[in-house]
């Protein structure tokens, strides 16, 4: 079973990632079309470099699931980030975003 420190971590780290893909997602659209921007879990995978696939994407931005720490820098680095981004997005977190997540998780299920 998992401990209520390791869910927020996990939740957290979901609600890190989904915000990054929101924001590429945002610069996609202001795009010229010039720049590919990684902006879907397809995409993701795809650009990973490496055997990452959309399930296991998927997992790690669902808040339900753990990822390694591996899958979680592929992620990063795929979306065309630094680990620096996504400490700065993670450490802005309250309580209060893990709550409001848990609850849009409650209403889908």
């Amino acid at each position: 079973m998992i401990k209520e420190s390791e869910k927020i971590i996990i939740i957290k780290t979901a609600i890190t990632l989904r915000k990054m893909l929101s924001n590429n997602k945002n610069s996609s659209a202001k795009s010229n079309g010039s720049v590919e921007i990684v902006n879907s879990y397809d995409k993701i995978a795809a650009n990973s470099n490496s055997e990452l696939t959309k399930a296991t994407v998927n997992g790690a931005f669902s808040g339900k699931k753990r990822s390694t720490m591996a899958t979680i820098v592929l992620i990063i680095e795929s979306m065309g980030y630094k680990m620096i981004d996504f400490a700065e997005i993670y450490d802005k977190l309250s309580e209060r975003d893990v709550s409001k997540f848990r609850e849009e998780m409650l209403k889908k299920s």
